[in-house]
């Protein structure tokens, strides 16, 4: 079993957001706001099983976006905005400086 720590990052502005891995809702916060200070929204760390894993981010009325990634490698994903009001999911082998 490893540990994933899932960070909501950049330009969340009060959204409903919803995140499962591999299908089980981990976060379901009705409003998320980004402490521009910091860079940082929300962050949940959650238990997974060893190998491939699919993690979901749902914005309510706005963008969906799903990863797979191999928790034996990866520490953590990161979740921000992009230019085109959609979501960037990228999954790190190091836990963000700032947590």
């Amino acid at each position: 079993m490893s540990m994933l720590r899932i960070t909501l990052q950049d330009d969340f502005q009060g959204e409903h957001v919803v995140v499962a891995v591999d299908g089980t809702v981990v976060l379901d916060d009705p409003s998320v706001r980004t402490r521009r200070q910091i860079g940082l929204a929300r962050s949940v760390e959650v238990p997974v099983r060893d190998g491939a894993v699919t993690v979901e981010v749902s914005v309510q009325g706005g963008p969906h976006e799903s990863v797979e990634i191999d928790s034996t490698i990866s520490k953590a994903v990161l979740v921000d905005f992009d230019a085109d009001d959609g979501l960037t999911l990228r999954a790190s082998g190091d836990l963000p400086g700032y947590l």
